[in-house]
């Protein structure tokens, strides 16, 4: 069909009623339609220019151009819905809120006109006249507005919810440090609330406001207000942002603040839903409390600065979580199915096939519960998530165990021995840290889960680190269990944790400091029944073989191996390659944190089971569960499901039990660059002969395998001379061994450092173990290198003398 949108255009004004008349232009034409934006420009003031804007519109004939008729006109704004046409539907954005709901709250500028309730009842005439001559159903933009025309014209529609325009690159991000307000700067939005409340908190929280002023004398107040408030160097005033900056603030936002009077809709509710970000509103929004649920997906306030004060406070200290919420948020958004697909059908009656990389994205898409999806055909997406979330859905908590949330394990235990040593009530638990663990809960769960056929007496837990949450789970799910943890503290750490009833066991606990993938793990062989890892395989840098290996070794036999680690190619790591964003579950850097604070490296579940094969282990199970996020992507769902994939291996968090049934061999193929079973080396200085200058060395293989010396991988040494200026001038690779080194073996050599002439500025030999093909051991951390003082002409003497790797 042919179709006209109808809408007004105030001069240099763009916002959020543009950008849905354009959205809903390229969604007609993109399912098939041939569709146009038709502008009105509008001024509403004075009064007579009002009442000729009204007579311009009904003047207007749109039912046909150049004599091709236009099928259909969809109005979405006043006046220029009242443009005439046979076949008109109406899609109301918005009516002259001045002569409705405005009026009524004394807020109307039609009451400074001598002829303003003339006014108000020609628009109330036109618009009821024109929305009963129509021919179709009439639709709203939202349920707010679909309640002013019933209670102000007593015109019945239905809401018809869309997509904001960003919805397919809205993404999810941490939840930082900031409450971000977005927007259109302007009275109705009142930045005033926001800027008394912030004055009233309890910290120094920041907010980061974005947005267009459409009155720049407005913005110089809200500036100079941040300044008689004292908060100005808390708030952040971005100004004009394009998309990326945007995305970008959503993303990294703890929550999001939109506090507008009566709101017709509100992108800024449902782009922060996408983000995952909760929502702090107030109870008379009125579009964003059709999506946002009191402390379930964002919070409610009363619309006075010292009750939305509280609600900052209590997102941004950690008294709710903003996490949970947020998620739930975006698990709504997607339970409402928005999406063009369906409006276009809805207000055209059909929406052509198209191929399926030709449809718009379907991060948007809905309707209300009365405007269920045509009964005739399930849609095969529908279908495709219910199996995807099935096969995925986390397990029921674990049977005959006390705890149902982490509040209720904080409140069970005293997580810390020294104020009851020095007399001081306990210190809360961190809310931040409180909210985190909040966040795991799920995963807590599902790990105790995994073990429920097995009975540990000693177990191991490698990157534990305070408060031991989970350790007070598993000493409550096995009784007199026996636990020990490894950290990366640089102390042993040590800690009696007291229930706050009999109910619950008091333990003991001992962690001590080595670095998982690198080190030599403080325990005897064979002394665990039970070693888990949670969440920390995919921060290792190095080696996971070091750390499958060590793990073997200090487990007995049959004794049982639990790791959890994200699942690089989860439905939703598809999801993010097919949208062109890197698929890890946490992939931003963390500076404060060094190498181990980011994730470096993200599993698919088959390699864990290659890597546990290569150190000795059997799997037992291997699953993959949706344990933080339920959402799906429709279209993800349906692209996993007609490949025939395994859709259990799909999920967000991988959860691997293994059983040891030997010893380590070599790492899996294709997994390393070099062998890093090799490459654990110590270095002996015996002594130097003065006269002669002859050095007597040792190296000894530390590794569990022997060292070839030839060929790929050979184990020789690099040999590099620093001058006395401290500059790196020369390397040598050079092989001093004649046969393989065994494990444990010191093989001793000897090289000539010719005495240094009383002339002569020493400067130093550094000899590194040497991987053939691969690099220097020093790199894995397992081998630091010896030096030696050495003279320029020693050096070239060592070259010239002992024989190269190729010999």
């Amino acid at each position: 069909m042919r179709i006209g949108i109808l809408r007004t255009q105030v001069p240099f004004v763009n916002g959020g009623a543009e950008r849905h008349a354009a959205s809903l232009c390229a969604a007609l034409n993109q399912y098939g339609h041939e569709a146009v934006e038709i502008t009105l420009p509008f001024k509403w003031y004075p009064g007579k220019t009002l009442a000729s804007n009204i007579l311009a519109a009904k003047m207007l004939d749109l039912s046909e151009v150049e004599g091709v008729p236009v099928d259909m006109v969809i109005g979405l704004k006043f006046p220029a819905y009242l443009i005439p046409h046979p076949n008109k539907l109406f899609w109301i954005i918005h009516q002259h809120r001045q002569a409705y709901d405005q009026w009524k709250l004394g807020n109307s500028d039609l009451l400074h006109d001598d002829q303003g309730g003339a006014l108000r009842q020609l628009i109330h005439e036109e618009d009821r006249l024109a929305f009963t001559q129509s021919p179709h159903p009439i639709y709203a933009n939202s349920k707010n507005v679909a309640q002013r025309m019933q209670e102000f014209l007593g015109i019945a529609s239905t809401a018809l919810y869309h997509p904001p325009p960003l919805a397919d690159l809205m993404r999810m991000g941490s939840y930082g440090d900031y409450l971000f307000a977005p927007g259109r700067i302007n009275p109705s939005k009142r930045l005033e609330l926001i800027l008394r409340a912030l004055a009233e908190t309890r910290s120094k929280m920041r907010l980061v406001i974005a947005g267009v002023p459409e009155n720049p004398a407005y913005q110089e107040k809200l500036y100079k207000m941040s300044l008689e408030l004292g908060i100005s160097s808390q708030v952040e005033w971005l100004g004009p942002v394009d998309d990326d900056t945007l995305l970008e603030k959503y993303a990294g936002a703890k929550a999001v603040v939109f506090v507008p009077q009566d709101e017709d809709y509100g992108y800024i509710t449902l782009e922060a839903m996408l983000s995952a970000k909760p929502v702090i509103t107030v109870s008379d929004a009125g579009g964003p409390l059709e999506f946002i649920t009191h402390k379930e997906n964002g919070l409610i306030a009363d619309p006075t600065p010292r009750s939305l004060a509280l609600a900052f406070n209590e997102v941004m200290e950690g008294g709710t979580d903003a996490e949970q919420m947020g998620l739930k948020g975006h698990t709504r958004y997607h339970a409402l199915n928005i999406h063009w697909e369906h409006i276009v059908r809805t207000l055209t009656g059909h929406a052509n096939s198209l191929p399926e990389e030709s449809k718009l994205p379907l991060t948007a898409s809905s309707a209300t519960a009365e405007e269920a999806k045509e009964p005739e055909q399930r849609d095969p997406q529908d279908a495709a998530v219910e199996k995807l979330q099935a096969a995925i859905a986390p397990p029921p908590p674990p049977t005959g165990y006390p705890f149902k949330s982490i509040t209720d394990v904080l409140s069970a235990y005293a997580f810390e021995e020294l104020p009851k040593q020095i007399g001081k009530p306990e210190t809360p638990v961190d809310p931040g840290l409180a909210g985190y663990l909040g966040a795991h809960w799920t995963r807590f769960e599902t790990t105790l889960n995994m073990l429920q056929s097995t009975t540990p007496k000693r177990a191991l837990d490698v990157g534990v680190f305070p408060p031991l949450v989970f350790q007070a789970m598993l000493a409550n799910k096995f009784p007199d269990i026996e636990m020990c943890g490894l950290w990366e503290g640089p102390n042993p750490y040590r800690q009696h944790i007291e229930s706050r009833s009999p109910s619950y066991p008091n333990f003991d606990i001992r962690l001590e400091p080595a670095n998982s993938e690198r080190d030599r793990w403080p325990y005897d062989d064979e002394s665990f029944d039970l070693v888990t890892g949670m969440e920390i395989l995919e921060h290792l840098a190095l080696d996971p073989h070091f750390f499958f290996s060590e793990a073997s070794r200090v487990l007995q036999p049959n004794g049982y191996l639990l790791l959890t680690t994200p699942n690089v190619v989860s439905h939703r790591g598809v999801w993010k390659m097919l949208n062109g964003i890197a698929p890890y579950s946490f992939g931003i850097f963390v500076p404060s944190g060094g190498v181990y604070g980011r994730h470096n490296r993200e599993y698919a579940p088959p390699e864990l089971v290659r890597l546990g094969e290569a150190a000795g282990f059997e799997m037992e199970r291997l699953n993959t569960f949706d344990v933080y996020d339920r959402n799906v992507d429709p279209a993800t769902a349906e692209m996993l499901e007609s490949r025939g994939d395994d859709l259990t291996l799909r999920g967000e968090t991988i959860f691997y039990l293994a059983r040891k049934v030997g010893k380590p061999t070599t790492p899996p193929e294709n997994f390393y660059h070099g062998n890093p079973v090799l490459m654990s080396a110590e270095f002996s200085h015996y002594d130097t002969e003065e006269k002669t200058g002859l050095t007597h060395l040792g190296l000894k293989n530390k590794s569990s395998a022997w060292w070839p010396i030839k060929g790929d991988r050979a184990t020789c040494l690099l040999a590099e001379w620093i001058d006395p200026n401290g500059d790196l001038r020369h390397q040598h690779l050079f092989q001093p061994f004649t046969s393989p080194i065994g494990p444990n073996e010191m093989r001793d050599f000897s090289i000539r450092l010719l005495p240094a002439d009383q002339n002569t500025a020493s400067g130093l030999l550094r000899l590194h173990a040497f991987q053939q093909g691969v690099g220097v051991f020093t790199g894995s951390g397992r081998a630091a290198p010896i030096t030696l003082p050495c003279t320029e002409s020693a050096f070239l003497h060592l070259v010239r003398s002992v024989p190269t790797t190729s010999a």
